[in-house]
């Protein structure tokens, strides 16, 4: 049977390429729909006069998630910590399936998750792990693809793609996986369609990304795309700590987030361990170089 998907949080960036990709693919699943707030229902015009539903109605609220299999958050920093509630949800309107906001590092690596940024990750995995224990039909998706390739090179991690500057709190010996955007929402929408290989298997992790290499290469393959050289300075992750202990202390807490996840990309939290998942998915999807070559062209 073609499943039935919804969708929260699809108005953002992951969620409009990841519309995209589904339309592309809609002769494989029953219903393919996204769940707005009515305010909000005008963002999705455009998407709806190709096929997808707009479920108007809260993702607190059991009702919403009625009639689908599937359930996708795309949640944000600022809803991340209620995606456990949206899972009770999702659970009592009759969802069976429950792909979390993830797509990004391995939280259960290297003590990763005792980075304030993963906390509400960290609680959902929690969440999910006890529901599908106590919840029979009921399982789960990691999706973990590394770095998204786009927001590696960006004022994020302290790159100014216009002076050619980098201040980045890392080490340019440091490993990551990364991911094209475009390539995230393909894994995305290929795990949907992808069985479990057992039945009776309650939760999945799969590790998927376009390319592994150290911080110091992707610089080194932006100057030569770019045909620049970088004035590139490399701070102590310490440094970036302080300045979240400042903000929590001042009850900043986008401040505490955004001070969190400045130094994960380069020290060494985006990189997955192995088996790579890829060979699962029909697709190849980009490497870092040909990434960089789409943003900004080749010199």
């Amino acid at each position: 049977m073609a499943p039935s998907v919804i969708v929260i949080g699809a108005s953002g960036a992951v969620g409009r390429p990841l519309m995209k990709e589904f339309l592309a693919q809609k002769s494989q699943f029953g219903r393919i729909a996204v769940l707005s707030d009515p305010s909000k229902v005008s963002r999705f015009v455009e998407v709806q006069a190709q096929g997808v539903e707009v479920v108007e109605g809260s993702f607190l609220e059991a009702k919403s998630y009625e009639g689908f299999e599937l359930v996708i958050s795309l949640a944000g920093n600022a809803a991340m910590k209620l995606q456990p509630a949206m899972i009770e949800a999702a659970i009592a309107g009759g969802a069976r399936h429950f792909i979390p906001s993830e797509f990004g590092a391995d939280i259960a690596q290297n003590g990763i998750w005792k980075n304030r940024y993963f906390r509400d990750k960290v609680v959902t995995r929690d969440h999910l792990h006890a529901r599908a224990k106590d919840t029979p039909g009921f399982r789960y998706t990691l999706i973990l693809s590394g770095a998204v390739a786009e927001y590696t090179v960006s004022e994020f991690n302290g790159v100014d793609v216009e002076k050619h500057v980098a201040r980045t709190y890392g080490y340019p010996e440091a490993k990551l996986h990364v991911t094209a955007m475009h390539d995230v929402c393909k894994f995305i929408v290929g795990a949907v369609l992808l069985p479990f290989d057992d039945p009776s298997q309650s939760m999945r992790e799969l590790r998927v990304s376009g390319d592994c290499l150290t911080w110091g290469t992707l610089m080194a393959l932006l100057e030569e795309v770019q045909g620049v050289k970088y004035d590139i300075k490399y701070l102590d992750p310490a440094l970036a700590v302080e300045k979240q202990e400042a903000a929590r202390a001042q009850g900043d807490s986008e401040g505490e987030l955004f001070w969190s996840a400045t130094a994960t990309m380069a020290n060494g939290y985006a990189l997955l361990p192995e088996p790579s998942d890829n060979h699962r998915f029909a697709f190849k999807p980009a490497t870092a170089k040909e990434t960089l070559i789409r943003m900004f062209g080749s010199k």
